[in-house]
């Protein structure tokens, strides 16, 4: 794999973790078992824990299958798989989020470099392409997994 792919795949999916956990795990809100039911129920949910997320300073924007997370500790914006993975990425939010740790100015790279390499890896086998711009990393799978379905 690409060594630039695999960092910006290393740095998203440990805010996307850190994400989870501060979703999941601390506001417990519940792990969608499809995106389908994120986008149905994700404002809701995130309305009901609005105020304890204020209090710790996260900001929580929720969009169509995704959720962006702004966090004192970490930034990142994802979505929930087609079958409710909780460890995907596309090229574009990808690109972004890279762009952002590095700390590079706007406006953000041009993600045909990251999708080229995000090509190359699923058809070598190392990243299991979902749809056809969403992927996971099988060696990076995330604890968080919907209640009802298996990720993956």
């Amino acid at each position: 794999m690409n060594t630039e792919l695999a960092d910006a795949i290393h740095l998203f999916r440990t805010d996307q973790e850190s994400a989870l956990a501060y979703l999941h795990g601390k506001l417990g809100i519940p792990v969608p078992s499809t995106g389908l039911e994120w986008a149905e129920n994700g404002h809701e949910h995130v309305e009901r824990v609005k105020s304890i997320a204020d209090d710790d300073g996260v900001e929580l924007y929720v969009h169509g299958f995704g959720i962006e997370v702004t966090h004192p500790d970490f930034h990142i914006d994802f979505d929930y798989g087609r079958d409710g993975q909780t460890d995907c990425f596309d090229r574009w939010r990808l690109s972004l989020h890279r762009h952002m740790r590095l700390g590079l100015p706007a406006p953000v790279d041009d993600p045909r470099p990251i999708k080229d390499w995000l090509d190359d890896a699923a058809d070598a086998g190392e990243l299991i392409r979902i749809d056809y711009a969403t992927y996971y990393d099988p060696n990076s799978r995330s604890a968080w997994k919907p209640a009802t379905h298996h990720c993956g």
